[in-house]
């Protein structure tokens, strides 16, 4: 199936209730199947009409509040229009898929959703159609569960996956709801009491700047919860990524890794597994969690090797690569740090081929014995 279908699948899987969407390319069939879904009677849940991105997202905002599992989906500039109430809602467990779209054409970049890294809602970026369902179903466990209540919204690239058919194993839904039961909403409002008894029972934060940190400190937190929710996954379904959070390809023995997200990191396989063929001793890192971002588990990584080369398929304009900088900022305080590259390709949709996934990793490799210019370097691309 397509990765828009493979979505639609994930959101029907999980007895989603409440659904909300404007359509916007490359993301509308997403929400063209789960009306299809519903209409078909094979799905049984509300599906709100509304004139914008930003409608959709306080009406599904506003069905999370009232104790509902609800989903939501959107693309590039629709997810912009969203941002003022993700911000206001970022302590409800919304589940978002974003097929991304760049800010500058129609074709796929990490833009769009990167944009909205400082909004409080969990990142996660998916590699093909298979890790597209699966991931829309561990949302739901993670969002959920009661330690955080946060919202979580997880990418696929435009076009590469969203028009593409890939085989897709649909899991039995006995087996889902086993997994992932009905969602226990103990802030859902009772008519009796007044709204602000409604927010202290939610624990919504407001106030201080100890609110800040109070929001910060559990938001941090949820990297545990994912790395719980990825090895409970594997344990009744039999696929795992990595640890949730970062997945280790053919690293055993290398002197230096490249990381890449989302479709990249499937071309990379194949470019890291042709070089240690040729006794080049580099591997992969496939960041699947963004946001939080996995500090310690980036730090473990610079302790192993001696270069990193960092892909980003997005750019902080006069600021770089999100993940570059992250990944700097991450390994800053160890006594020997490796070398860490930059490399911006694949933005608007730009083609990325084995041919200049290997150049990266070539320059990576040989910055562990010799000078290599550190600047960013731009790789493909007119």
């Amino acid at each position: 199936m397509v990765g828009n279908k493979a979505v639609a699948y994930g959101a029907k899987l999980a007895r989603v209730q409440v659904i909300s969407a404007y359509p916007i390319t490359p993301q509308t069939t997403i929400v063209q199947y789960l009306a299809e879904f519903i209409a078909n009677g094979e799905m049984k849940a509300h599906f709100i009409e509304v004139e914008s991105e930003l409608s959709a997202m306080v009406a599904v905002q506003g069905a999370s509040f009232a104790g509902a599992r609800v989903f939501t989906a959107t693309s590039g500039p629709g997810l912009f229009f969203m941002h003022h109430p993700m911000m206001e809602g970022a302590d409800l467990p919304v589940v978002m898929g974003v097929v991304h779209r760049s800010n500058k054409s129609m074709q796929p970049d990490h833009t769009d959703l990167m944009a909205q890294r400082d909004n409080g809602w969990i990142q996660l970026y998916c590699e093909n159609n298979q890790e597209a369902l699966d991931t829309a179903l561990m949302s739901y466990k993670i969002a959920e569960d009661p330690r955080l209540s946060t919202p979580t919204v997880f990418g696929i690239d435009g076009y590469i996956l969203s028009y593409t058919a890939e085989p897709v194993e649909v899991p039995d839904q006995e087996m889902v709801d086993e997994w992932l039961p009905p969602l226990k909403a103990p802030w859902a409002p009772d008519i009796h009491l007044p709204v602000q008894e409604w927010k202290k029972r939610q624990g919504r934060m407001y106030g201080s700047q100890k609110a800040w940190l109070e929001h910060d400190t559990k938001f941090r937190s949820s990297l545990g919860v994912i790395r719980e929710v990825n090895a409970g996954f594997e344990k009744t379904f039999g696929r795992s990524y990595g640890n949730g959070l970062i997945e280790e390809h053919n690293c055993e023995g290398a002197d230096a890794v490249i990381t890449a997200m989302g479709t990249i990191a499937s071309t990379a396989r194949v470019v890291v597994d042709d070089l240690r063929s040729e006794g080049k001793n580099v591997g992969l890192i496939k960041l699947k969690c963004y946001r939080p971002f996995p500090v310690d588990e980036i730090r473990g990584l610079a302790k192993k090797y001696h270069a990193i080369g960092v892909i980003d398929r997005n750019i902080s304009l006069g600021g770089g690569g999100n993940v570059l900088n992250e990944t700097r900022s991450a390994i800053y305080d160890i006594a020997e740090r490796p070398k860490v590259l930059g490399f911006h390709t694949g933005m608007s949709g730009d083609e990325v081929t084995p041919q200049m996934i290997r150049r990266i990793a070539e320059k990576t490799l040989k910055s562990v014995s010799e000078p290599v210019p550190t600047a960013v370097e731009w790789v493909g691309g007119a």
